[in-house]
């Protein structure tokens, strides 16, 4: 069911990404100061991410260690564009998943950028000083809780 719904994301993500480019969209300066505090400079570079644990829970069988997250095969590299405001992948199909941030909240050394597509919504929980990150996924009663490290995006 959860590479169901993760499929089902990347496809609808891509269609939204085309429609998107027609679109006239926001300053990108506002966008980032509407959804962080603060003056759109105190964002931090573009994060390249790379997920190597992953975990799936249930209510029926508890947690266990993942070989993929979703959809993709471990490692798993994500991009999160603050000016943007989007995450991106490509799944091991070669099709591109991009969700865009509805927000991103900070205090401190903590940036925390969440968003949801469909049935499925995510959080992930970055700092600013350190290259770790989690990012923790809800979809058909199953939670997934990925864990790895970023470094500025290229």
């Amino acid at each position: 069911m959860f590479k169901t719904t993760a499929t089902a994301l990347c496809l609808m993500l891509g269609v939204v990404t085309a429609q998107a480019q027609d679109a006239t969209p926001a300053p990108a300066a506002d966008a980032a100061q509407a959804a962080a505090p603060g003056a759109a400079e105190a964002l931090p570079p573009n994060a390249d991410c790379t997920f190597d644990k992953v975990f799936v829970c249930d209510a029926s069988g508890g947690c266990a260690p993942s070989k993929e997250l979703g959809t993709i095969d471990l490692p798993a590299r994500f991009l999160v564009h603050y000016g943007e405001q989007v995450i991106a992948s490509v799944s091991d199909d070669d099709l591109p998943h991009i969700s865009p941030i509805q927000s991103i909240i900070g205090e401190g050394d903590t940036i925390i950028v969440d968003g949801n597509d469909h049935l499925s919504a995510w959080a992930i929980q970055l700092s600013r000083s350190k290259s770790e990150v989690t990012l923790t996924t809800l979809a058909g009663g199953k939670v997934l809780s990925a864990f790895g490290t970023c470094k500025p995006a290229p």
